[in-house]
């Protein structure tokens, strides 16, 4: 008698998020390299914003692509191939340090800052391309769309051991210098990368040769209000999300130099252990529950949920002074995420027409990732900068609470319109039915 089964196509679906998702998790450090190499907050944010760019052409681009010729195996290995290389290649771009904050202009003019800013876009948009591939696979393997989150979930508990491994191995390499030193990180990245290949050479992905797109079902999803109203709540994610990936690591060192100096010898460690309890804390559980959640809660109103959770967390931010009291706040981090990304995954997956999955995914993610990221992190870096971290943190927090205010309104009266329309389509098909019998008789 068989007691325990492995859904092998699920297995290897679960190993992929482990490593793929495991091997970005350098990166966070992203930010504070940048630093360490004596980039300005808005040179930061500057980056940020470019990195997403190619990627929010590339997303809807693959994925219509790959819809229309079949060809999402190909696509998926040759990714992951370009991913390995790029890391090798960010890992011997020349190395500098900066205790003091080099002038913009001598930075935007130097090859070596192009040369690191080009190398980081690429991976951001190999990156974002895997995204659009790996969730419309899993979505494709899974009969019920809204247990994607027991997938996803195995991406955060990658992401998470790897932060804390690539911390604690950069403190202990970088023992004795006045800098840190990273090389520990890429390669525990690049191996990562290397194994995730393997598994994705050996994933079963298949594609109905015999579903064909209609434009017109496309286009139709398109111009739904509650439709359009969505991708405009997960623009807003993606900008309140961008401060928390791009900024809080930044935002740590300011409290350790500011206020606990002594916390400097381990920041490294202490920022892995914040993407640790994120991932293990928050993430894990919520991309594990999220199927219970979903099919109980309607999807705009989790996203309410997130939007008040991003005002909470920036509210704390601005009142706490020892770095290591931000880390009970990744929990919150780990949950507005996980949500966030489950409802916009599975919603997605619900009102895209047959033939056509990889198309949604593309834009959901686009505007995910491609428009509300790279504003919120031009803008992060732009107000760091001018105005600090705690002052940015409070700012944020009163527009997370408006945009939470005007998302439920908007979503009340998107439902009372929905609630109509279908009475006027119930009394329409009743007449039908009467002018029908009538005519028989």
């Amino acid at each position: 008698m068989t007691y325990f089964q492995v859904n092998r196509k699920l297995l290897l679906m679960k190993i992929h998020f482990f490593l793929g998702i495991g091997g970005n998790a350098f990166g966070p450090f992203l930010t504070i390299i940048s630093k360490q190499r004596g980039y300005s907050a808005f040179i930061v944010g500057l980056i940020f914003m470019l990195q997403p760019i190619p990627g929010m052409l590339m997303r809807p681009i693959v994925g219509a692509v790959t819809d229309k010729y079949k060809c999402r195996r190909s696509v998926f290995i040759a990714n992951s191939i370009i991913m390995f290389v790029l890391v090798c290649l960010l890992s011997i771009i020349p190395g500098t340090t900066s205790k003091e904050e080099m002038n913009d202009l001598d930075v935007i003019k130097s090859p070596l800052f192009w040369m690191f800013c080009t190398i980081t876009i690429l991976i951001r948009m190999v990156g974002m391309v895997n995204m659009v591939l790996e969730d419309t696979i899993c979505m494709d393997l899974l009969e019920d769309k809204n247990n994607y989150g027991k997938q996803r979930l195995w991406g955060s508990i990658g992401w998470s051991l790897f932060a804390i491994i690539y911390g604690t191995c950069v403190d202990w390499y970088s023992t004795g210098l006045d800098y840190k030193n990273y090389t520990p990180g890429y390669v525990i990245a690049m191996l990562c990368f290397l194994l995730d290949t393997y598994v994705v050479c050996n994933l079963k992905i298949v594609q109905a040769n015999d579903t064909k797109i209609v434009a017109s079902d496309v286009k139709k999803v398109f111009t739904e209000g509650k439709v359009l109203a969505f991708l405009l709540w997960v623009v807003f994610i993606g900008f309140f999300m961008s401060f928390i990936w791009n900024f809080v690591f930044w935002y740590l060192e300011d409290l350790s130099n500011e206020f606990h100096p002594e916390t400097k010898s381990w920041m490294k460690t202490l920022q892995g252990t914040a993407l640790l309890i994120q991932c293990f804390g928050g993430e894990v559980p919520s991309f594990l529950f999220s199927s219970y959640i979903l099919k109980r809660v309607d999807h705009m109103t989790v996203l309410s949920a997130v939007f008040f959770t991003f005002t909470c967390i920036f509210s704390l931010y601005t009142i706490i002074e020892n770095p290591l009291w931000a880390l009970p706040v990744e929990l919150l981090n780990g949950i507005t995420f996980a949500m966030s990304y489950s409802a916009a995954i599975s919603y997605a997956a619900l009102i895209a027409p047959a033939g056509a999955e990889g198309t949604l995914q593309g834009v959901v993610g686009t505007a995910y990732m491609g428009i509300g990221a790279p504003i919120g992190s031009i803008v992060g870096g732009y107000m760091f900068k001018h105005i600090g971290s705690i002052a940015t943190f409070k700012l944020l927090s009163v527009v997370a609470f408006f945009t939470c205010a005007v998302q439920i309104i908007v979503n009340y009266i998107l439902r009372r319109l929905s609630k109509n329309d279908d009475i006027n389509s119930n009394v329409q098909t009743k007449d039908d039915n009467i002018k029908e019998d009538i005519h028989l008789t």
